[in-house]
């Protein structure tokens, strides 16, 4: 038996099992590199987000991927309304008088009722009850604003430098912030230093050196002596009232005086928090977080519509229900809680966007959703259309690093390379030189123009390469300086304009000709999904017409999938709801095709892949290194330069400085999780596009910034360049000879490559 050639074991179940996982699970090791980036990112989510609650955090992580899914694929489950979710502010408003108008202040007080916690609220009310008589709540206010800044200079030091203090305020704030701002950031002073200050402030004399300079140092640290004033002032308060500046009871007054906003005092806010901490007893209601999400909910309820008596409890008990037996009412999170598709209750259903027209034609998909027993399965539409949308330049730019992979050459330069081709083909887009091409053909010469500057970019260090052996890495990353450099020359430049629109506001070129925007593919009629579908459909037959005379049942399978591209392309059109989802979605997949195609069916993707895999087996069987070196590059270039130019002519319309930042090193990472295959960057793209597309929703859901799709997507690029830590997790076999070569052998080479 050949060398790593598996045995179907002979034994339990469990056997079986274990062989079959070795068997697939090597082709899932980027998958399983996605999954173990997810898994490791909770803890980051814990100990940022959940602060020290493990319980918290687990649902901080949930929340987030759920957030995730929903951003990347527009797919949410969601609770229904059902009176269950009024039933706090029911109880609530038995005992306490509720109109409408107070909902969203209520809200707010019983979620700040939770944050501070009602022991902390008692405490701090203590407080303010027993000083009531000596101070109001204005006095209050101003003693806690001080204490932060007693405590940290020291009580006693203040005391000491009560002498000093009040000269400096009776010279006049100018006089005295000459003398401390000179000498308060000195190191030392001398006999000439101190006799100066004595002549102005006379209790100077009283202190030594060292005490002099500290003193006048911590006074500039305050800005002023008339702040080192306010604080003795408010520190013979604590000293009268005898209360310890350093203590428990001076920390409370100082938080108090926090919690102030506008003109209402610290005390104001405490009072009315401790008078609804009192309510909720009365009431029996214990979770304030409960009654606070209802309140907000409620007050969307008369917002919406769903409820109009201005009394909170009759609107709840006599309003509510027969509501919701007529209409089909979604709980969402976030501030706009409610989805309702009025007088519907069937089990499914499409709640459409009217676009402000009363034309139906123009309606629009806002929302599908299934009800499954007390809950809906929602379909955005546009989140899906808008993660499509940023997919596309990544897939095509990380198919031009993976052709440079399959090379073996690690072109680094793909952001460069996408400047040079965005450029050429904003140019082509805005230039009057090109106003004589007709209709589409001009869109056509811009994706043509952005596929030559890329790969004029590309072959520069391709040639570098093939004739001087200068490294790839390095030419590409200087590349990549001098795109960014030019493209900034030529968009910022106004004496003269070069590529700068002259009436723009900010640096941009002009926006390019409508004849060089690629069409949305909704402005697209159907029948031409129709069209591509049997053209399809007739050129599978026509290729396998000698195997389908010979069985008519062959046929059924490129019947089957001219079906599926027509379904996917009436898919696309239907969710293409913001105007957003445009052609390049078509050219993509072309350039998939194409790249595929030209490395396993040519001589030429051959001759590639030989060289990337032993340039001197390839030279030794008769290859032309250097060409194919060169022609890696500019193909590789190419690419890149139409994924610019698609984001020209697709999504901005015109170019800014830093227009494509980021994008170049992203596409290495999709390339990476392709394993430089050009079909698996489709899946790769989309993914990358969903990290980027859902981050917002994440931060808004959990409050976690969205660097946290960062920190994924740096764990995925570490899993997949050292992916022997996958294989030990998952217990996937390590890679063979043959999986190496296919995935390419760019980075097992040195820098002499």
């Amino acid at each position: 038996m050949a060398e790593g050639t598996m045995q179907r074991p002979g034994g339990s179940v469990l056997s079986s099992i274990g062989y079959s996982w070795r068997r697939i699970s090597p082709r899932f090791v980027p998958v399983l590199a996605v999954l173990s980036a997810m898994i490791l990112t909770i803890p980051f989510m814990m100990i940022t987000g959940a602060r020290g609650d493990i319980g918290r955090g687990l649902n901080i992580a949930l929340t987030a991927y759920a957030a995730f899914i929903e951003g990347a694929t527009g797919v949410a489950v969601n609770s229904l309304v059902t009176t269950a979710d009024t039933a706090a502010v029911v109880t609530f408003a038995e005992t306490n008088p509720l109109t409408n108008r107070d909902l969203r202040l209520l809200a707010r007080s019983v979620t700040r009722l939770s944050q501070l916690g009602a022991d902390t609220v008692a405490r701090y009310a203590s407080v303010i009850d027993t000083y009531a008589d000596d101070l109001d709540a204005a006095a209050l206010d101003a003693l806690g604003q001080r204490i932060e800044g007693i405590q940290e200079v020291g009580p006693d030091t203040l005391r000491a430098m009560q002498p000093l203090t009040e000269d400096l305020v009776e010279l006049g704030s100018s006089s005295a912030a000459a003398i401390f701002r000179t000498y308060g950031v000195s190191d030392t002073l001398t006999d000439e230093d101190v006799a100066a200050i004595v002549a102005q402030v006379p209790a100077a004399a009283s202190y030594g050196m060292g005490d002099l300079l500290a003193y006048l140092s911590i006074t500039n640290q305050r800005g002023s002596a008339v702040t080192i004033s306010r604080m003795l002032e408010q520190l013979d308060v604590l000293d009268r009232l005898g209360i310890d500046p350093m203590g428990g009871e001076a920390d409370d007054i100082a938080e108090i005086s926090k919690l102030a906003e506008g003109s209402r005092t610290g005390s104001d806010y405490i009072n009315d928090l401790r008078g609804i901490d009192d309510q909720l007893l009365a009431s029996g209601v214990v979770d304030e977080n409960e009654l606070s999400r209802q309140l907000s909910l409620v007050n969307a309820m008369y917002e919406r519509g769903v409820l109009t008596n201005p009394d909170v409890h009759t609107a709840l008990t006599t309003e509510l229900e027969p509501y919701l037996a007529a209409n089909t009412v979604v709980y969402r999170p976030g501030n706009q809680p409610l989805l309702i598709h009025e007088a519907h209750t069937e089990p499914a259903g499409i709640i459409w966007s009217t676009q402000n027209t009363p034309e139906t034609e123009d309606d629009k998909p806002d929302t599908a959703y299934l009800r499954v027993g007390g809950s809906a399965i929602l379909f955005f539409p546009y989140q899906l259309e808008r993660t499509i949308v940023r997919a596309i330049p990544f897939i095509i730019a990380g198919l031009a690093v993976a052709l440079g992979f399959k090379a073996g050459l690690f072109n680094i330069g793909a952001e460069g390379q996408l400047y040079l081709g965005g450029l050429l083909a904003v140019f082509v887009g805005y230039s009057p030189l090109f106003d004589f091409l007709p209709g589409f053909t001009r869109v056509i010469v811009v994706l043509v123009a952005g596929i030559l500057g890329g790969a004029l970019w590309g072959a520069i260090p391709g040639l570098l390469k093939a004739y001087t052996g200068a490294h790839e890495v390095i030419n590409t990353i200087m590349m990549n300086y001098i795109a960014l450099r030019l493209t900034d020359w030529l968009i910022n430049s106004s004496d003269p304009y070069i590529m700068r629109d002259p009436s723009a506001t900010n640096p941009a070129t002009p926006n390019v000709h409508p004849n060089a925007i690629l069409p949305r593919l909704d402005d697209i009629a159907s029948w031409w999904f129709v069209v591509v579908a049997v053209v399809f459909f007739a050129l599978q037959v026509y290729r396998h017409r000698e195997a389908i005379q010979r069985n008519l049942l062959l046929v059924i399978r490129p019947a089957l999938r001219a079906l599926l591209i027509l379904a996917a392309g009436l898919f696309l059109q239907w969710i293409t709801v913001r105007d957003s989802l445009h052609l390049g979605i078509g050219v993509m997949i072309l350039a998939v095709m194409f790249i595929d195609w030209l490395l396993v069916k040519t001589t030429t993707g051959f001759e590639l892949r030989t060289v990337g895999i032993n340039p001197d087996a390839a030279k030794y069987a008769g290859m032309n290194v250097k060409w194919n070196l060169v022609l890696a590059m500019m193909l590789s270039g190419g690419l890149a330069g139409l994924a610019g130019a698609i984001e020209i002519s697709s999504v901005q319309f015109n170019m800014k400085p830093a227009f494509f930042a980021g994008l170049g090193f992203d596409a290495i990472a999709v390339a990476l999780l392709a394993r430089s295959n050009p079909r698996n960057m489709i899946y790769a793209g989309l993914l990358w596009g969903a990290l980027v597309s859902a981050q917002g929703v994440i931060q808004i859901r959990t409050d976690i910034s969205n660097d946290l799709v960062r920190i994924i997507q740096a764990l995925i690029i570490m899993f997949i360049a050292a992916d022997a830590i996958v294989r030990f997790l998952w217990r996937v076999p390590a890679a063979s000879e043959e999986e190496k070569q296919s995935t390419g052998a760019t980075f097992s080479k040195g820098w002499g490559g």
